[in-house]
């Protein structure tokens, strides 16, 4: 079946909202999944697997498990990046009132495709970005890189043999590394081993997806569906 765009953030707001969570906006959180599903990245999947961990997820704040001028380091305890991210990337941008590049690492966190929307914000305020992280279903690492003004990431994937993570004592199948710079951040090299998809494609196909609509499965939608739901019949409720 196929809906529209509009048709995806609403229901996907109305679905993160059913889940009466602390932390999070969800209209913030519905355009992650939409932008995220427009250029074919599998957005919806991503938020549905989100939803499955967001129903359990207790409402802690996030721990900084080390800060310095130029890095942080935060522990998620296994929860999504969905209602922790935007934040997260404010506090670390402030550090480059006095900085020229700025690291932020999460550390034991899910859901992490679902950053893309979030760092191309980033690139409209004239600021380069380079995430990395492991995706243990696919066994590959991912990386997005948007340079300053960038409207969309070169995305590349790596094998598992080109671990860009050294540090022995992180857990890299839960983990994000987020590179925030004011200078232009370099795009790797070609190579037989790496498979990249380029941000033309991703436009190509985000313009596809405007004309022809957003294919989902009627699983999926019914998934989501429900949730909405939940906060409709409450919203009903509220009129008596």
């Amino acid at each position: 079946m196929n809906i529209s765009h509009n048709e995806l953030v609403v229901m996907c707001s109305k679905a993160f909202a059913g889940l009466h969570r602390y932390n999070g906006e969800a209209d913030i959180i519905a355009n992650m999944v939409a932008d995220l599903e427009m250029v074919g990245l599998h957005g919806i999947d991503h938020f549905i697997n989100a939803l499955a961990l967001l129903a359990h997820e207790q409402d802690y704040p996030v721990e900084i498990t080390t800060e310095t001028a130029q890095q942080i380091t935060v522990d998620l305890h296994g929860y999504s990046i969905l209602c922790h991210l935007p934040i997260l990337l404010d506090y670390a941008v402030e550090k480059l009132t006095v900085q020229s590049q700025v690291i932020l690492n999460i550390e034991q966190c899910h859901n992490r495709w679902l950053a893309f929307s979030e760092l191309i914000k980033l690139s409209n305020i004239g600021l380069s970005v380079r995430a990395y992280w492991f995706n243990p279903l696919a066994s590959h690492h991912v990386t997005y890189i948007l340079n300053a003004g960038q409207i969309l990431p070169e995305v590349y994937l790596y094998p598992t043999t080109l671990l860009p993570i050294k540090d022995t004592h992180i857990d890299p199948l839960h983990y994000l590394s987020i590179e925030i710079n004011k200078h232009r951040i370099s795009l790797p090299m070609p190579s037989i081993t790496l498979q990249h998809i380029a941000s033309t494609t991703l436009l190509t196909t985000k313009k596809n997806t405007w004309q022809q609509g957003i294919t989902i499965t009627p699983t999926a939608w019914k998934t989501i569906k429900q949730l909405a739901g939940a906060i409709l019949v409450e919203s009903n409720e509220h009129t008596y």
